[in-house]
Parts: C-alpha cells; structure tokens; sequence
C-alpha cells in the first residue's frame, strides 16, 4: 500500500453457493461499509454443495451436502480463516450424515452439530483447537400436525443461552424448543422443565436473543410467525405473536428463511421467500412487542441474511442468483430501509458468514 495510496474499509464475508460443476463453491467477498458496495475477492471449486458456515473464533466450519450417499461424504469440515482464504485444518465424517450448523462450548472442548435430515444432535471432541470425531449422539423423536414437514424431528437451530449453561435446539418437526444440559465429557442431557412446545404446526427455524437478555424471538417456518419471549432464568414466557408478511399483500405460499437482529435491540429483520421481501419490525424494548415498519422486495427466493454494523443488511437470494445490499436508517421518518443499489450475480447462493471486519485496502 503506497504512502498516498486512497483507502477504504471493507469487513470480509463469506457465501457458499450449491452453482453447477463449474461454479459451485466459496466465494469470498469485501462489503465497503461506506456504501454497501460488494466485490467479489476470490472462489474455491467444491465437488459438493455447501450447506451451511458457521465462524467460531479463528476457524470456520462449513457443512456439504452429501450428494452421492457414500459414507466417506458429508461431515463437517473445519478451515482456519485468514483474510479472504480458508485453510483446512481439519475434517471429520459419520456414515455420510450431513450437517447443516455447528457451534462450539464456551471452553472451546466439544463441539455439537445438528443433522437435519435424521434428527440428531451429536457431540465433537476438540483436541488441540482441532474437531476429532463424532463421540455421541442424542436423536429426537417429535412430530406434530404439518403432514410433509413435521411427521419426524429436524433440529434447525442450536445456541447457548447467554450464560453459556444451556444449549438451545429448535425443533420444526416437533415444535418445540429444547434445552440441553452439558455433561464433563460432552454428553447432552435434555432439561425437561426448561424445554417447551410451540403451537402445533408452528415449525420453529430460528431463535434470537434481545441485547440485554430480556427477550428473545423465534421465527416459525410453518406458520410464518415471530413468536417473542421474556425470558427470566432461562424460563421462556409467551409475550407476543407476529406474522412476518402481509396476508393482505401476497396470498401465495410464504417460507421465512432468516431473521437477524440488531446489535442495539432496536430492529429484528426477516426476509420472506414466496413473499421475496425483506421485512424490518420495531422493538419495544420495554415489552418486547414487535411492530412492523418497513417492507422492501428482494430478488426471488431470499435464502440467507447477514447484519453489518447495524448499517447493512445482506441478502442472498438462490432463485434469483443474486447478493443484495440495503442500507438501514434508524432515524429517517419515511423508511428503515433503503437500497444502496449495489448488487452481485452469484449461482444459487445457499449460506453466508461474516469473516475479519475493519480491513482497510486500496481502492
């Protein structure tokens, strides 16, 4: 970088697109967080299709989908982030089961994954920062009343509570949320008094918490609803319920696929796909309550959404092929949200995740 050279600041992310053979892969890319602006940086060939990356410190992990049904597919790989490259650092398998999120304990010893597809939660030793294998497996055994998406169990969404005590599963096959105990070596053990269900057919996807704790959101993908919880020792109390797209507007089939929330716990945003909107709901941070104020379209099919600073708004839509920025102004009276105009074709992006932030470069 020359003495005089002009700069910019980008924060680095990270979008995995299930593409063709030829542009199949992960893609690395720069958000100028002074416009919005994306570039694309570089791109890794996959044989596979990337499910799902999940940062947890230094090291990222990304799940594929196991496409040819032999054993040695699948699995969790975990790759060492160093700017805009990943490298591998390590790999482990399980009869070709295929996982779609992975986070860590906050001592960083065990891991714990969920598998969609035949409901399980298992739990990967870690050995000098590295995962090992599969050690143990918990499977779920709900059901309830949508007869193509919920005659079995698919945990959809881990996190720890904000004291790191307990491990959060959301259940959409069996609408219910569920609490799980660690033990030394690893093993999960279900609290039943802190679990609890959902109305039947609600299909929870995803959960949230508010910035001071208080409350926290769960976004159903069956009903498409926001349900929102105070939360007083991790025991969750029902507040309020939401739908996350206007009847009135689009009478189609809707599926939410994300939902984020801002760092000051003033917005929550989802995006609606069916809908193909980006729909922003005001916080009352006293209540908790949801209100809607802002609705933008999106390209088609809305698949993941990312936060920036509380200033940017990410989405990547599959069916459209398409990563979109809109800029977030808390303050303007006609809107919250706002096209920066600033778009990037991408085959079928399925999942993003936010890399090294405060990166100054050239411009």
């Amino acid at each position: 970088m020359g003495l005089f050279s002009k700069t910019k600041t980008v924060d680095i992310f990270f979008v995995g697109s299930e593409g063709t053979d030829l542009d199949r892969g992960i893609y690395a890319f720069y958000l100028n967080v002074d416009n919005g602006e994306i570039i694309k940086k570089s791109f890794v060939k996959s044989l596979a299709s990337p499910l799902a990356m999940n940062r947890q410190g230094r090291f990222m992990y990304l799940t594929y989908r196991n496409g040819t049904g032999r054993a040695q597919d699948g699995g969790i790989w975990q790759y060492a982030c160093m700017e805009t490259q990943l490298g591998l650092a390590a790999r482990i398998g399980n009869e070709g089961r295929t996982y779609i999120q992975t986070v860590l304990n906050k001592d960083h010893d065990y891991a714990y994954a969920i598998d969609y597809y035949n409901g399980e939660v298992v739990t990967i030793p870690i050995k000098t920062s590295k995962i090992i294998r599969v050690s143990k497996t918990v499977k779920l055994d709900g059901h309830s009343i949508d007869p193509v998406k919920q005659t079995e169990s698919h945990p959809t969404f881990m996190t720890f509570t904000p004291d790191n005590t307990k491990l959060i599963v959301t259940d959409l096959g069996g609408d219910e949320v569920i609490f799980f105990t660690e033990g030394e070596k690893g093993e999960l053990t279900k609290d039943e008094e802190l679990s609890f269900k959902l109305n039947p057919g609600s299909g929870p996807l995803k959960l949230v918490y508010s910035s001071n704790r208080k409350f926290a959101y769960i976004l159903n993908q069956i009903s498409s609803t926001i349900t929102c919880y105070a939360v007083k020792h991790n025991k969750f109390t029902l507040v309020d319920e939401v739908m996350t797209y206007s009847k009135d507007e689009y009478d189609g089939v809707n599926t939410p696929m994300d939902m984020v929330i801002t760092e000051n716990g003033r917005f929550i945003f989802v995006i609606n796909k069916g809908d193909d909107t980006i729909v922003a709901f005001e916080r009352d941070k006293e209540t908790g309550k949801l209100t809607r104020v802002d609705c933008m379209e999106t390209d088609e099919g809305p698949k993941s959404l990312l936060l920036f600073r509380d200033k940017y708004l990410l989405v990547a839509c599959k069916q459209g092929g398409s990563l979109e920025s809109f800029e977030i102004k808390e303050d303007e009276k006609r809107a919250v949200l706002y096209e920066t105009h600033y778009q990037f074709t991408i085959h079928a992006p399925v999942c993003m995740e936010k890399g090294t932030e405060n990166l100054r470069v050239v411009k």
